[in-house]
């Protein structure tokens, strides 16, 4: 595979240098920003020189490196550039003068523990093909979990071999990334979203979820893929491909139309058994209701020391065994801790069999991460929707139902 936009290397233990200064506050995002843009003017510079010596060209002997560039690539004020470098410097991370840009190779004290997991297993100084489109990307953008989580997959998918060949595969864990970077799964999912949105990867359709457990979703990065920021209003630019042109799309095919009616044009009037529901419809739970509200009105109350199959069907059972489980200490009150009770619940009931017992390991264990983000999705529709026919119930702060929460 060819990356379109060329590449500049980049080492686990330059990584773990920068990102391990961030988190200690000895450089800000600012910081970090301009971290990959010298990374980015570095490669210009060294793409000029192979230039030059393929034209048989004498290299330039100076290479200047101006705020201006900085200033384009992060849209930063001058006086921020100015002070981010100050901190790099002092960090020990890069030297920067307008004659040459010196990034440090060397692991930096207190980078250990993060270089390990960076790592994972694999040489600390082994190159790492970043395409300077992403180089672009990270100085430009504006979003710590965005970054930490395009650097992630960077780490997990980007390779080169020794013939010169690059790779762009690989899996990852969304709770991987969380534990590594200290964020939430929730930024990691709503970042991985992103990128999936700006064409960067693709999203991971025909994994199972025990693989997704196991190994986490497997993605492909797109190495023709484009950053570029408009010079006039400084808006980033996404492209695929630029020199695959476009063609106007194929015409639809002809259809028949639908036959017509075999006889008569007019709707009949006999019933055809189709004869209108009787009974009420039941309101909806987590998903559809298939105990009606009579065997509700029998059943026990709902204890979570004797599950059973229906208490997974109605939300006000749910919402009295939220509460038992607050009093036992397994959850805390929280809209978070309430979202991942109810999806527990979706999870258990999709599981068929055991459905109590894998409903009590989620919870009373914190397993959350075994919840898929559709069964989380399905749950949060079901809430807002219930919320919604009866405002008083299943409120985690304000006084009301879920009331106890707060």
């Amino acid at each position: 595979m060819e990356i379109h936009s060329g590449y500049k290397t980049i080492t686990p233990v330059q990584l773990a240098n920068a990102l391990s200064a961030q988190e200690r506050g000895d450089i800000t995002l600012h910081g970090l920003r301009v971290y990959f843009a010298c990374f980015a003017l570095v490669a210009i510079r060294e793409a000029a020189q192979r230039s030059r010596r393929k034209r048989h060209q004498k290299p330039r002997e100076l290479a200047r490196y101006r705020i201006q560039e900085l200033e384009r690539l992060t849209g930063l004020s001058p006086r921020a550039i100015k002070g981010a470098l100050r901190g790099l410097n002092q960090a020990g991370l890069v030297r920067y003068q307008e004659g040459e840009i010196l990034i440090t190779t060397e692991p930096l004290l207190g980078s250990s523990d993060l270089l390990l997991e960076l790592s994972g297993g694999r040489s600390p100084k082994r190159p790492i093909p970043v395409p300077r489109s992403m180089f672009r990307f990270l100085a430009h953008n504006r979003k710590s979990a965005l970054t930490l989580t395009a650097i992630a997959y960077l780490m997990r998918g980007l390779s080169l071999s020794r013939t010169g060949k690059i790779s762009g595969k690989g899996t990852v864990k969304a709770s991987w990334i969380a534990e590594l970077f200290s964020l939430s799964e929730r930024a990691v999912r709503y970042a991985r979203t992103e990128l999936v949105r700006l064409g960067w990867i693709e999203r991971d359709a025909g994994s199972y979820q025990r693989k997704l457990n196991r190994d986490g979703a497997y993605f492909v990065i797109h190495l023709d893929w484009r950053f570029v920021v408009a010079p006039l209003v400084n808006e980033p630019v996404v492209q695929r491909d630029k020199n695959v042109p476009d063609f106007a799309p194929l015409p639809p095919e002809k259809c028949m139309d639908f036959a017509p009616p075999y006889k008569d044009r007019k709707t009949s009037i006999e019933s055809k058994n189709q004869k209108a529901r009787q009974t009420a419809p039941v309101r909806s739970g987590v998903c559809l209701e298939s105990v009606g509200e009579a065997t509700m009105r029998d059943l026990p109350a709902a204890k979570l020391t004797n599950l059973r199959t229906e208490d997974f069907y109605q939300f006000s059972r749910l919402e009295a065994l939220y509460f038992q489980a607050i009093e036992r200490a397994w959850i805390k009150p929280s809209e978070a801790s309430a979202l991942d009770f109810i999806a527990a619940a979706v999870r258990a009931r999709e599981v068929g069999r055991d459905a109590a017992r894998v409903f009590v390991v989620i919870v009373r264990r914190g397993l959350w991460h075994h919840i898929t983000q559709a069964q989380e999705d399905r749950a949060r529709i079901a809430l807002v929707r219930f919320r919604a026919e009866d405002p008083g119930r299943f409120r985690t702060s304000g006084g009301t139902a879920f009331r106890r929460a707060a």
